[in-house]
């Protein structure tokens, strides 16, 4: 997750507005504060999406690790979902039964034996995913008795928030990266455990 800092300008500029938008003469719009005065909904909508403009086409991003696109249909199942407290079981069941399933059909993927207790949640986007994943497997590691600090393996091709994960647990990435293609990046010391980190 990016970070960002306050921002302090004097005499800063005001957004632009197109004027068939603004209702009143002079109507202004700060960049960095509330405005003083509330504006139309349909005025609102416009700024933003002046702005947003400038943004790249997601269809033409060749660099991204999820699909850009879906049906319409799971467009409005998720924007019917907007106004859900997620995390807050009680109140929405049947999203969390639907939330357990998909667990169970991701755990079957994956080939997960029977009584295996295959465990999983949902989550806000994959970086979240990956660091649970490696949270996961920290604590798998420290419930077995581990000390010191293990190792996380991975190729060149993986995700960026798993150096970020390494960098933020103090887990140290074993020298040298494994080259894109490869299975491995050379011997572990014996005293130390290693996870593994693939792309499929």
């Amino acid at each position: 997750m990016a970070l960002h800092k306050k921002v302090d300008v004097p005499d800063e500029p005001d957004v632009d507005i197109n004027p068939i938008y603004v209702q009143e003469a002079g109507h202004e719009v700060p960049m960095h504060a509330m405005p003083r005065e509330g504006m139309l909904p349909g005025t609102a909508l416009q700024v933003v999406r002046d702005e947003l403009i400038l943004d790249g086409n997601p269809r033409l991003n060749l660099a991204t690790f999820v699909t850009t696109w879906m049906e319409p249909q799971a467009e409005a199942l998720i924007a019917g979902c907007l106004g859900k407290n997620m995390i807050d079981k009680d109140e929405y069941p049947q999203t969390a039964e639907l939330e357990s399933r998909c667990v169970n059909i991701l755990a079957d993927l994956w080939h997960a034996p029977t009584g295996s207790d295959a465990t999983g949640c949902s989550t806000t986007g994959s970086s979240e995913a990956c660091m649970l994943g490696g949270m996961a497997l920290l604590w798998r590691w420290l419930e077995r008795g581990g000390t010191g600090r293990p190792n996380l393996v991975m190729g060149a091709n993986v995700q960026v928030c798993w150096e970020k994960f390494c960098r933020g647990e103090v887990l140290p990435l074993l020298a040298g990266r494994a080259a894109q293609g490869s299975t491995g990046a050379g011997p572990a010391p014996p005293d130390r455990a290693r996870g593994r980190c693939p792309v499929r």
